[in-house]
């Protein structure tokens, strides 16, 4: 996700912490340390209807709740959930996917509801409870803007987390699902533009975050820059939406950035 800030890259650092958002790759890598298949063992232990039509599968939504700090030392920890709803969704379908991450007595550390999309899906009618909820930024100029560049190598690096879809590494099949280029896992943007406001508005402190949600609008290509809109709304919510300097194009929306409030003194 581009930081380089010690307490998120060295491991003797006082403040050593993973970033808020990691857990997202427990549903990729879970406890291995290989290359993977796609799509890989731990997300078919939770399975989704697949639909006719479908030619791809995007990540679409996500939110992701801190309840409490992951241990330092380490813990063994269970991921638990699956499929809470699905809704038809312009020329798909949205599948929402809802998970808690836990300790071994129970203690929830973690909350993330993952929203993905089946391009082409039909032949379905919508069930469950799906929890998309629109966050348009309010009106007037942002409060700030930050620019959050992405290596060109970051879709390749980004595979380490256990997400080895083709699509972010291959230029054919990237074609053929309708991009010109392998594109970024959403879930790498994701990482990005939080870090971009988390840094913006907490000095990059994980103790301040609370939880994020987006919306993935359009695809990002490696070494693009991400120009990431603020609105700070009060000291402890953020609205935001990043666009890509290079087009202009929105790839984020619908963003929120909850805080925790900053200690007193």
């Amino acid at each position: 996700i581009g930081s380089s800030a010690p307490r998120y890259v060295y491991e003797l650092h006082p403040d050593f912490a993973a970033f808020p958002t990691y857990p997202v790759c427990f549903l990729y890598k879970g406890t291995s340390f290989d290359a993977l298949p796609y799509p890989p063992p731990t997300m078919m232990e939770f399975p989704a209807p697949i639909f006719k039509g479908v030619k791809a599968f995007l990540d679409a939504e996500k939110y992701v709740e801190k309840v409490a700090e992951l241990p330092r030392d380490g813990a063994k920890l269970f991921l638990s959930g699956g499929v809470v709803g699905i809704r038809k969704k312009g020329s798909g379908a949205l599948i929402d996917k809802a998970f808690e991450v836990t300790d071994e007595t129970g203690k929830v550390y973690y909350r993330i509801v993952d929203g993905s999309f089946q391009v082409g899906a039909r032949d379905f009618r919508d069930s469950g409870v799906v929890s998309s909820r629109a966050v348009p930024p309010p009106p007037g100029s942002p409060t700030r803007v930050v620019e959050v560049p992405t290596d060109a190598r970051a879709a390749s690096l980004y595979r380490l987390c256990g997400d080895y879809n083709p699509l972010h590494v291959d230029v054919g099949i990237a074609r053929r699902q309708g991009f010109e280029a392998p594109i970024l896992h959403g879930l790498c943007t994701l990482g990005h533009a939080t870090r971009g406001v988390l840094d913006a508005v907490a000095g990059g402190d994980q103790r301040r975050f609370k939880s994020v949600q987006m919306r993935f609008a359009s695809p990002v290509l490696s070494g693009q820059t991400l120009l990431v809109e603020l609105w700070c709304t009060s000291p402890v919510e953020v609205s935001f939406q990043a666009k890509v300097k290079e087009t202009g194009a929105i790839c984020v929306s619908h963003g929120l950035m909850r805080l925790n409030p900053a200690a007193s003194l």
